[in-house]
């Protein structure tokens, strides 16, 4: 008796700590997916530690997880509103200052709603108002409630060609045949990418609609001093050297941590001479061998990454290159849908 009771506490463990795991959207078509190919509620279930009526539930809301934004977590509105009248007003508010570029930060959300509830209208409209405290767990609801989310400003948003499905259905179906043809080993797939840093790091983050492409931000105009970062990663996770360029004449004489190459140039930006440098003193380092071993990246629609001259050099290095199509690296970069956004969100911490 004792035993079953101890095994039936474990069991509402288990499933108590799969139901605290949150998928987003992605993760949940990734699933549903697997499942596809054959395997069972139960088996796809067991494998992802989920429980099978969750799967059941994704099932059914396919169609809604296709058409939403990947990081999705819930799709669900979530509770109605306490306050309706004075939320539609602070979300008039909310609109009117992000249609002027200001930034709008949950504290402001929250005080903003704290001054309409002195309102006398609201005092009469609503008799327990006074006692709303309008906490951070109440700005949560509210965001939830009209799909906001905390961004950071980005640049104006690549937005994705007409027949972009096709193009992307067309270029997966390349790497596929280029990883069955040749064979390669994960640690010979990697990908590469260019991302731009300001020396000022102000303020950029802002409550916007979730799923806004484009984040602006009212700023002074003041041009700014960049520089460029080139991350690059493997198949099984390793990481390459990060490369940092200066927009400066030569290298500056300072101490930099180690395993980061500094580098520069008049632009401060990949061009064809710092394409065909990365080549031969980054890529050609990631095999612990000699030879050159039959490897495949994966680069952006860059000029830089499609001249002749660096053509010719992935070549003689034995690298087959796949171009991600124009208008679908947001899709389609591994770096720049997994790890750019993080790395910058570290950036900005420091």
């Amino acid at each position: 008796m004792v035993r079953g009771n101890i095994r039936a506490r474990r069991a509402r463990a288990r499933i108590s700590q799969k139901k605290k795991r949150q998928w987003t959207a992605r993760e949940k078509l990734m699933i549903i997916a697997y499942h596809k190919q054959g395997h069972s509620k139960r088996e796809t279930a067991n494998k992802f530690e989920i429980e099978p009526k969750q799967l059941r539930d994704w099932l059914k809301n396919k169609e809604k997880l296709m058409k939403v934004a990947p990081y999705i977590q819930k799709l669900a509105p979530g509770s109605r509103p306490k306050y309706p009248e004075l939320e539609t007003e602070l979300l008039d508010w909310f609109k009117e200052s992000r249609s002027q570029l200001k930034v709008v930060t949950r504290y402001m959300i929250q005080a903003k709603a704290r001054s309409f509830a002195n309102r006398a209208v609201y005092q009469d409209m609503y008799t327990n108002i006074n006692a709303a405290k309008f906490s951070q767990k109440w700005v949560d609801g509210f965001m939830t409630r009209h799909n906001l989310v905390n961004r950071r400003k980005t640049t104006v948003a690549q937005r994705l060609p007409d027949d972009y499905v096709e193009l992307q259905n067309s270029f997966l179906s390349y790497i596929l045949y280029q990883r069955k043809e040749n064979q390669y080993p994960l640690s010979l797939i990697g990908n590469m990418d260019e991302t731009p840093l300001s020396f000022n790091l102000p303020n950029s983050t802002t409550i916007e609609q979730r799923g806004t492409k484009t984040v602006s931000i009212l700023s002074t105009g003041h041009e700014r001093s960049n520089f460029t970062v080139v991350l690059g990663c493997l198949a099984d996770g390793t990481k390459l050297p990060p490369v940092i360029i200066f927009k400066l004449v030569n290298v500056p004489r300072e101490e930099f941590p180690d395993g980061v190459i500094i580098r520069a140039n008049a632009k401060g930006w990949m061009n064809e001479d710092e394409m065909s440098w990365w080549v031969e003193n980054v890529w050609t380092q990631r095999a612990s061998r000699a030879s050159n071993p039959k490897s495949l990246l994966v680069l952006d629609a860059f000029t830089a990454h499609r001249t002749d001259t660096v053509k010719r050099r992935f070549y003689r290095k034995n690298t087959d290159i796949a171009i991600i199509p124009g208008g679908l690296t947001s899709r389609l970069q591994p770096l720049d849908v997994s790890l750019n956004k993080s790395f910058k969100a570290k950036v900005f911490m420091i």
